[in-house]
């Protein structure tokens, strides 16, 4: 069953967003965002046992991303900004946020638990692993692929039709232009891989 999206600024739903996990940065963002949807917001510090639409937001990755697995999919909302575009032939995996003037391109789809940040593009035919984060100005070209947990930073840029292995990085203002293996860093222009970890 698909994960209900949120947008637009007019989209006044009956039910309760529960905003559940630390205070932090993305629970500033998750709550910014629903109000400016015109939500109504419950925030707790605990996941609760039961909720009909709810919001993860512990800035620990590797809490959050456990916890994200163990909640069923049909309660879990995503925040999409008022100005942002996501296609119709999109499809984002659940909490998931889309940031202020961000892209989601025609059948791209968005995994569980990407954090897209304000002016970032996820272009056309992207497929983008679950618990991934695109830093603000980040763009990935047609036809990326990435595996779980890539972090783009900010303004970095990934070429058409390239692969960015799972749990790599790719540094501020990078442009990748070739595969990307996993568990590694690139930086620069063009994008160059670092020592191991």
């Amino acid at each position: 069953m698909p994960t209900e999206e949120i947008e637009g600024a007019g989209n006044h739903l009956s039910r309760e967003l529960v905003i559940a996990g630390s205070d932090g940065l993305l629970a500033d963002q998750a709550t910014e965002v629903a109000s400016l949807l015109g939500l109504a917001i419950r925030r707790t510090m605990e996941v609760p046992a039961t909720a009909d639409w709810l919001f993860l937001v512990d800035d620990n990755f590797q809490t959050r991303a456990a916890q994200l697995r163990e909640v069923p999919a049909e309660c879990l909302a995503n925040l999409v900004h008022p100005t942002a575009f996501v296609s119709p032939s999109a499809n984002l995996g659940g909490n998931v946020i889309v940031g202020a003037q961000s892209i989601v391109g025609m059948r791209a789809r968005v995994g569980l638990g990407v954090l897209q940040n304000a002016l970032s593009s996820i272009e056309h035919d992207d497929v983008i692993g679950d618990f991934s984060f695109l830093g603000t100005g980040a763009i990935l070209c047609g036809h990326v692929t990435t595996g779980e947990s890539v972090f783009i930073g900010g303004g970095a840029t990934v070429k058409p039709r390239t692969t960015v292995g799972a749990r790599t990085t790719l540094g501020t203002g990078a442009v990748l232009i070739k595969d990307a293996l996993p568990d590694s860093t690139y930086i620069g222009n063009p994008a160059r891989r670092l020592e191991d970890r």
